[in-house]
């Protein structure tokens, strides 16, 4: 019997497989939400990557409350529901139930220009 191997992406690869998706931003502020990733349905894990020097809040977009979901709306003065990506090389990975959307924003004093790196992978 052989062995079956594929690559991401590959006829054989899991439904959806792109072989990963890296988006850059440089606007996250530290008095508005962003999007930084959009719902996918395909998602395995989801990475968030802070090059900068400021810590990043991430966030779903939508959270449980009683059993059904609810926009979430967080801040520097509300931070549950929060991870903390601190500055300077700080990374989180995401691995599983993951596919919904997220939204990040940084730290108080930081400004508008933040970098964030997010990785999307469907294998």
């Amino acid at each position: 019997m052989g062995l079956i191997t594929t690559t991401p992406g590959g006829a054989l690869a899991y439904n959806g497989a792109s072989g990963g998706k890296i988006y850059g931003y440089n606007n996250i502020s530290e008095s508005g939400l962003v999007q930084v990733a959009a719902a996918n349905t395909s998602r395995v894990k989801l990475t968030f990557h802070n090059p900068g020097t400021n810590d990043i809040f991430i966030a779903p977009v939508q959270i449980q409350t009683t059993g059904s979901n609810v926009a979430f709306s967080p801040s520097n003065a509300a931070l549950g529901g929060c991870i903390r990506v601190y500055g300077n090389g700080g990374q989180y990975t995401i691995e599983g139930e993951c596919q919904g959307a997220y939204q990040a924003f940084a730290v108080t004093g930081a400004g508008t220009t933040n970098p964030l790196t997010v990785i999307d992978t469907n294998i």
